[in-house]
C-alpha cells in the first residue's frame, strides 16, 4: 500500500471519529437539554395546576360574605401559564407533547371566553350560580389537563414522580375531579327541572 492510500485512511479516519464525536456530544446535550425542559415546564405545570384547584375551591364570597351589593363576585384571580417565556429547547421534546403544551394558552382562552358567555348570558344576580360552575369546571378540566402533562414531562424526563398527598393532606387533583362530578351532577338536575317545566308550559298553553 503506498503513501497517498494511508493518508487517506488516515483522512477518512478522522473525519469518522469526528462525526461520532460529534454524534456523542449532541446526544449528551439533547438529553440534558430534555431533562432542563421537563424540570422547568412541570415545575410551572403543576403551579399552574395549584392555581386551577384555587379558581375551583372558590365560591364567590370574601369570609362567608357577599359583596355590597349582595352579590357573588370572583374574588379569586385565574392562573396563567405562558410556555413561551422559558428559555428551553422545545425541539428536545416530541412533537406532539409539544404541540400539548404550547397549545395550553390557547385552551386557557377558550375556556375564559365560555366563562365570560356563562356570566354574560346564563347566570343572574344575586349568586351567578351558572358562571361560577362554568369557571370551576373550565378550569377544573384544564388543572387536570396541565396534570397529566406535567406527569408526562416527568416520565420523559426520567425524573422523580411527584408524590401524592395522604389522605390527611389536601390533593388538588382529586379535589379537582369531584368538583367536576358534582358540577355535572348539579347541572343535569338543573337540565331535567327545566325540562319538566318546559313540559309543563307546553300541555299548559
Amino acid at each position: 500500500m503506498d503513501k497517498t492510500a494511508y493518508v487517506l485512511i488516515g483522512v477518512v479516519l478522522g473525519v469518522l471519529l469526528n462525526a461520532i464525536k460529534e454524534w456523542w456530544f449532541q446526544k449528551g446535550k439533547s438529553k440534558k437539554d430534555l431533562e432542563y425542559l421537563a424540570i422547568r415546564i412541570s415545575c410551572a405545570l403543576n403551579s399552574f395546576v395549584n392555581g386551577c384547584a384555587d379558581v375551583v375551591a372558590e365560591d364567590g364570597l370574601c369570609c362567608g360574605q357577599p359583596d355590597q351589593d349582595g352579590c357573588r363576585s370572583i374574588q379569586t384571580k385565574t392562573p396563567n401559564f405562558d410556555p413561551l417565556s422559558f428559555e428551553v429547547e422545545w425541539k428536545a421534546l416530541p412533537a406532539n407533547l409539544m404541540y400539548e403544551v404550547l397549545s395550553l394558552p390557547n385552551q386557557i382562552e377558550a375556556a375564559n371566553h365560555k366563562i365570560s358567555g356563562a356570566f354574560e348570558y346564563a347566570a343572574s344576580p344575586p349568586d351567578y350560580e351558572e358562571g361560577f360552575e362554568e369557571r370551576q369546571m373550565q378550569y377544573a378540566t384544564l388543572g387536570l389537563q396541565a396534570h397529566n402533562l406535567a406527569s408526562t414531562l416527568r416520565s420523559i424526563g426520567k425524573l422523580p414522580h411527584q408524590v401524592t398527598p395522604t389522605p390527611e393532606e389536601w390533593n388538588p387533583v382529586q379535589f379537582m375531579k369531584e368538583e367536576i362530578d358534582k358540577i355535572e351532577k348539579l347541572q343535569e338536575e338543573r337540565n331535567a327541572r327545566h325540562k319538566v317545566l318546559m313540559q309543563e308550559i307546553n300541555e299548559s298553553a
